[in-house]
């Protein structure tokens, strides 16, 4: 029995288009650049394996070769960024920044990821100016310990992330209209703060704090009772703050989205409806945010799940009788 409102599971599945087919669709001649187009693909779903399939689901095939391969981009340089701050070597990130901007120019790297990467921008309109911006925005995070005030979280977005995401609508052949921008940055916006607050701890341990120092002030939270993970009123009120703001950031992004192109909502819905479902249990941890758990304990919403999911495929039906952004 169907559920009212919802499609057959094997409509569902049918949007999972196999993986040749899907290079076959997107274009890609056969041989190393197939192997290229894949070392991407899998470097992405290693990254982000829940994220990933959902994704394979929902977006158009003849477009997902090119997305994975920018999004692999993304995540190689932040795998060079990413690292504890007594661990941060600039010189390995700089000396691959060059060996990018290197391929802007020739056409050629020694990484598959990378040259899946540059024959994405032969192919899609994307400004190599983004690219380079976003180097200087990555180059920007290394060795960063902490944000002094809100703004600094909001600068971080502007320069490290914002390029990226001009990259990937441009990939997408989505039109830079201020609604599509605004709501793709109002979307990264809360994914950034959901991440900020997941990986809290973690961040800590790495000597990076990305709640500001102002926040600590108004709530009279030493950063050393936050490093070493102790539970006190101050801490909790501190913590449910900062739930609270990703929590209306979600709510903000999802009101931005619906003004968006079919294309950038579906680009970013998959990404809000996967990570909301995590809401809840950041929210119930409290002061256990701030104690590394290879748990990650969700607590989902069953109707908020399909109520987002059905939202998103209006967005993909709109888009595949409309615009084609494959």
């Amino acid at each position: 029995m169907t559920t009212p409102g919802l499609p057959p599971l094997r409509r569902l599945v049918s949007h999972a288009t196999p993986w040749q087919r899907t290079l076959r669709l997107a274009g890609i001649e056969q041989g190393r650049l197939r192997d290229d187009y894949t070392a991407a693909a899998l470097l992405v779903a290693r990254r982000y394996p829940v994220v990933y399939p959902f994704v394979r689901l929902l977006a158009p095939a003849a477009l997902q070769p090119h997305l994975w391969a920018c999004t692999a981009f993304g995540v190689y340089a932040d795998r060079l960024v990413d690292v504890p701050v007594h661990r941060c070597e600039p010189a390995r990130f700089h000396a691959w920044g060059e060996h990018v901007r290197s391929g802007l120019v020739t056409g050629r790297a020694a990484q598959p990821f990378l040259r899946a990467f540059l024959h994405t921008m032969q192919e899609r309109p994307i400004d190599p100016a983004d690219v380079h911006a976003y180097l200087a925005g990555q180059a920007g995070r290394l060795g960063v310990t902490g944000y002094t005030t809100e703004q600094d979280h909001h600068d971080n977005i502007d320069r490290s992330t914002m390029p990226a995401v001009r990259i990937q609508l441009a990939t997408c052949r989505v039109p830079l209209h201020p609604r599509n921008e605004t709501a793709a940055r109002l979307a990264i916006d809360a994914a950034q703060r959901w991440d900020d607050l997941a990986d809290l701890a973690d961040d800590l341990q790495a000597g990076l704090l990305t709640i500001p120092e102002t926040e600590l002030l108004r709530f009279r939270v030493p950063r050393a009772d936050l490093e070493a993970g102790r539970d006190t009123p101050a801490v909790r009120a501190l913590l449910a703050d900062a739930c609270g703001r990703t929590r209306s950031a979600f709510q903000v992004a999802h009101d931005a989205l619906d003004d968006a192109d079919e294309a950038v909502q579906l680009l970013y819905r998959a990404i809000l409806i996967l990570l909301a479902q995590g809401m809840n249990g950041l929210e119930h941890q409290g002061a256990a945010l701030l104690r590394p758990s290879r748990l990650w304990r969700v607590r989902p919403s069953p109707t908020q799940l399909l109520s987002d999911t059905l939202r998103a495929f209006r967005s993909l039906r709109t888009l595949q009788h409309g615009t084609h952004i494959g």
